[in-house]
C-alpha cells in the first residue's frame, strides 16, 4: 500500500492557491476595463466554482441536518410542555368534576336535613364501600357511642337508601336496598293517600328497572303512577313519613295471587357519601 505523499498534496495545493490567486487579479482587471475575460480565466473560474461548490457540500448537508435537529429539539421540548399543561388541565378538570360532585352531595344533604327537622338524627360519613359488595352495603363513620342501633333507617340523596345491620363502637355496616340479598328485616312501607292508606313491605330491588319492589300490600287498590311511597313507622326503629320513592308501575307477582309494585328511588345509589340515620322522630322522643 502506498504511503501518501503529504509534500505533493501541499505543492498542489498552492499551485491551486497561487493560480485562483492569479485568477482573480486578471478576473478584476478585466472587469474594471469592462473587457471579457480570457479562456483560461473561465476554465479556472469553472473549475473553482466547481471545486467550492463540491467542497462545500457536506458542510451545506451538515449545517441543515444541524438545523433539522435544532428544530427536532425544540418541537421535543415544545410537544413536552405542551404535554405537561394537558395533564396538568386534565387532573384540574378531575379535581373540578369531584369538587363540583361533593359540592351537589352536601347540598342534597342540607337539603335533607331541612326536611328532617322533625326527627332525631345523626349525620355520618361513608368510610367504606367495597366495589365488590356495590349495591349491598356500605360503612358510616358512627355507632354505639353515637347512639346507633340495629334496623335504623339510613337516608342519603334525598331518601332511604337502608337500614343498619350491624353497630359497632365508632362505625355501622349498612345494607342497601339496592342489593340482591333480601333484608331480614323488611322495611314497612305506606302507600296510596293518607286518607285511603295501603300498606306493604319492601322486600327486593329490581336492577333492570331500578326499582324497589313492594309486596305483601294490604290493600287491592290500583296506585297512580308518581304516587309516592314513605316509611309507615309500623315495625322496629322505623319513624314514618320518611320518602322512599315514587310508584313507577305494578303487576301480579308470578303466581298470580298478590300485586307487586315498583318504586323508583327518591335517592342516588352511585356516589353516596354522606347519611343521615334516623333514630326516631321527635314527637316520639317525647312521649
Amino acid at each position: 500500500m502506498k504511503k501518501i505523499n503529504i509534500s505533493k498534496i501541499i505543492i498542489i495545493a498552492l499551485i491551486m492557491m497561487i493560480t485562483a490567486c492569479v485568477t482573480i487579479i486578471i478576473s478584476t482587471r478585466h472587469f474594471k476595463d469592462n473587457r471579457r475575460p480570457s479562456e483560461m480565466t473561465l476554465v479556472v473560474n469553472d473549475t473553482v466554482g466547481g471545486l467550492d461548490g463540491i467542497i462545500a457540500a457536506p458542510f451545506n448537508f451538515f449545517e441543515n441536518k444541524v438545523a433539522e435537529v435544532g428544530n427536532l429539539l425544540s418541537t421535543y421540548q415544545q410537544n413536552a410542555k405542551l404535554s405537561k399543561k394537558i395533564t396538568s388541565l386534565t387532573d384540574n378538570a378531575a379535581e373540578l368534576d369531584s369538587l363540583k360532585a361533593e359540592n351537589k352531595e352536601l347540598k342534597a344533604a342540607l337539603d335533607l336535613q331541612n326536611t328532617l327537622t322533625n326527627y332525631e338524627k345523626v349525620a355520618s360519613n361513608v368510610v367504606v364501600r367495597n366495589p365488590n359488595a356495590w349495591g349491598d352495603t356500605m360503612t358510616i363513620d358512627k355507632g354505639s357511642a353515637d347512639g346507633l342501633k340495629d334496623d335504623m333507617i339510613i337516608m342519603s340523596n334525598g331518601g332511604v337508601v337502608g337500614r343498619i345491620t350491624q353497630v359497632n363502637t365508632t362505625t355501622s355496616k349498612v345494607a342497601l336496598l339496592t342489593s340482591d340479598k333480601v333484608l331480614e328485616n323488611k322495611i314497612p312501607v305506606r302507600l296510596g293517600s293518607a286518607e285511603n292508606p295501603a300498606y306493604g313491605l319492601i322486600t327486593g330491588y329490581d336492577a333492570q328497572q331500578n326499582a324497589f319492589i313492594i309486596t305483601q300490600i294490604s290493600s287491592d287498590n290500583q296506585f297512580a303512577k308518581g304516587d309516592q311511597v314513605v316509611t309507615s313507622g309500623l315495625g322496629g326503629n322505623s319513624p314514618s313519613d320518611l320518602l322512599v320513592g315514587d310508584i313507577i308501575g305494578e303487576k301480579k307477582n308470578q303466581k298470580g295471587m298478590d300485586w307487586e309494585v315498583y318504586v323508583k328511588p327518591a335517592s342516588q345509589f352511585d356516589n353516596i357519601r354522606f347519611v343521615f340515620a334516623v333514630k326516631r322522630g321527635l314527637s316520639e322522643a317525647s312521649n
